[in-house]
């Protein structure tokens, strides 16, 4: 009404790695301005890419460069940052044994990078265009082991040799196959040494609170209902059928606890937030007499306006449920502005009876009989602050009070 963490072991280096959800690729995945963002250190793809975008950047290259594809044939682009100050590594592991993959790395933080590449202004960092080795799985990638930068077409080492990298370093990562691969691949990134483990949350500092009612002349337990506004975030806590409440919660929270009961007049009362281990809060309850009045300074409204605030919620809320409770009850809902240095003209009676308007209707919406309420604007005639010093006394003053006109 008002309302994959997968974690594993690697084989080779028994650190922790975290596996990146698979994308669907795009015909801009082909080209260096689509690359993937690879942001963990294993990603994964079980698509068979075909063709290599919208634009052939990688071309007219002879067979026997060291450093660049002949051409692009079934590419996808990628970039990464690394995480860590590190001797970086990676395996590509293709899913199919049979599918040969290779490979260029480019440093990353150059401007127009992309343009740059196809006009071959920017120069590899590594590559590997070697025929795949089955022997191997058809892997290959970067190795501590390796010792060329650069693996040309043919036969040839399966893996190029680590970098050296500093923590935040950006690579462009191009992955080809000169013919339609059967399948995706893995890849699986190695930091030695490796970024330190996250760090872990430390549990929030919880408080008990403790909400007492009582018979205001006798002192005697009674049970009601409570609306407790800030105990959680965004929501208003009913309670119902106690004396006595507890609860935990975070530390320093204020509060504003609202408690109604068959027969008595609400209240609400409010508690600063503190740093103590438990919270005890004392309400004691008077019954209800004609000619009483409650001061719902809670209820809010959004400057020169009869939209009420989100704070307004648990206030609006108490009021129904002593209707509700009190079926005999008929009331009168007075509006109030904040007018200070005017004479109470036309324009504050029109708004503070439409604030008043706005409290009724809620009534109304939540199926309590009209003939109960009444309402009216007072304008500034009766204002809390006559000079509001701050916002909040000036907030104040847009105020909505409930006057007990009959039992």
């Amino acid at each position: 009404m008002i309302r994959s963490l997968l974690s594993f072991i690697t084989v080779l280096l028994l650190i922790p790695l975290w596996a990146q959800d698979p994308v669907q690729f795009t015909q801009d995945n082909g080209d260096c301005t689509g690359a993937l963002f690879i942001t963990d250190s294993i990603y994964r793809t079980d698509q068979a890419v075909r063709g290599f975008g919208n634009k052939l950047e990688i071309k007219e290259n002879p067979s026997e460069d060291l450093q660049w594809f002949e051409r692009e044939h079934h590419t996808i682009w990628y970039k990464f940052r690394v995480p860590v100050k590190c001797n970086l590594t990676f395996d590509i592991v293709p899913n199919d044994k049979n599918d040969d993959f290779d490979f260029i790395i480019f440093e990353g933080a150059i401007p127009g990078i992309c343009d740059k590449i196809a006009s071959k202004q920017v120069i590899p960092v590594r590559s590997n265009i070697s025929r795949n080795d089955p022997s191997v799985g058809s892997m290959c990638g970067l190795s501590k082991e390796a010792t060329s930068e650069f693996v040309r077409s043919g036969i040839g080492a399966s893996y190029s040799s680590s970098m050296e990298v500093e923590q935040g370093q950006l690579f462009y990562l191009v992955v080809d196959a000169q013919d339609r691969p059967r399948g995706g691949y893995e890849i699986r990134f190695h930091y030695d040494p490796p970024p330190p483990p996250p760090p872990v949350e430390k549990e929030k500092a919880q408080q008990h609170l403790v909400i007492n009612i009582v018979d205001a002349k006798s002192g005697k337990p009674i049970d009601a209902t409570l609306t407790i506004d800030g105990m959680r975030f965004d929501e208003v806590t009913e309670a119902s059928g106690k004396s006595k409440y507890e609860y935990d919660m975070d530390v320093y929270r204020n509060l504003k606890v609202g408690c109604t009961r068959k027969g008595y007049m609400f209240t609400t009362v409010r508690a600063k937030g503190s740093t103590d281990p438990e919270v005890i809060i004392d309400i004691k309850l008077v019954p209800i007499s004609a000619g009483e009045k409650v001061v719902l300074d809670d209820i809010r409204f959004v400057g020169n306006e009869d939209k009420v605030m989100r704070q307004s919620e648990a206030s609006l809320l108490l009021l129904l449920r002593f209707m509700q409770e009190n079926p005999k009850v008929k009331i009168e809902v007075q509006g109030h502005v904040n007018g200070p240095t005017f004479k109470n003209k036309k324009e504050f009676i029109e708004l503070s009876t439409a604030r008043a308007r706005t409290v009724y209707d809620f009534l109304l919406i939540n199926d309590l009989d009209p003939a109960r309420i009444t309402y009216q604007g007072l304008g500034n005639s009766e204002m809390l602050f006559p000079e509001p010093r701050n916002r909040e006394q000036s907030e104040a003053n847009r105020r909505v009070e409930v006057k007990v006109m009959g039992l």
